[in-house]
């Protein structure tokens, strides 16, 4: 059986140069995933609380939008989510006017938490910040008033 890719390396993604850009513009440091070139930012709130934001460089496109995913974790669960937690995810989502709740599986069968907001790509440097500053705290609210913790 001939394979056309063998031999052949898979290229890794690259980093959307728009997101380093406005990271760098604000001043925000950051880490990238070199396996998915997805952007790694963490919060800091006054109180010594943080929050992780993960902004994604692949984009996808809706009616000529070109949109990502800007998210972060609130709560992990080494199973399925209790009842009170799945049903708090679910009155929350019936709420927020911008972004939901969304169950994410991870190594082990673990589970997250992980509020999003789904923006357009080409967002101005300041909007790109208070989007952030917004998914970092309804995350993180959730994360306290759930958990009690600081995971994320």
């Amino acid at each position: 059986m001939n394979d056309e890719n063998e031999g052949q390396t898979e290229e890794a993604p690259i980093p959307d140069p728009r997101i380093i850009t406005a990271l760098d513009d604000l001043d925000y440091p950051y880490e990238i995933n070199p396996h998915t070139a997805d952007f790694y930012v963490r919060y800091n709130f006054e109180g010594e609380r943080t929050q992780m934001i993960t902004i994604c460089s692949a984009t996808d496109e809706f009616m000529g939008i070109e949109l990502r995913d800007i998210s972060s974790p609130s709560l992990l669960s080494e199973g399925i989510f209790d009842a009170r937690t799945a049903n708090f995810l679910l009155r929350e989502n019936s709420e927020l006017k911008f972004g939901n709740w969304r169950i994410e599986v991870g190594p082990e069968n673990k589970r997250y938490a992980v509020f999003c907001m789904r923006v357009s790509a080409a967002l101005p440097h300041r909007a790109l910040a208070e989007i952030m500053d917004t998914v970092a705290k309804i995350a993180d609210r959730a994360e306290e008033r759930l958990s009690g913790l600081d995971e994320f």
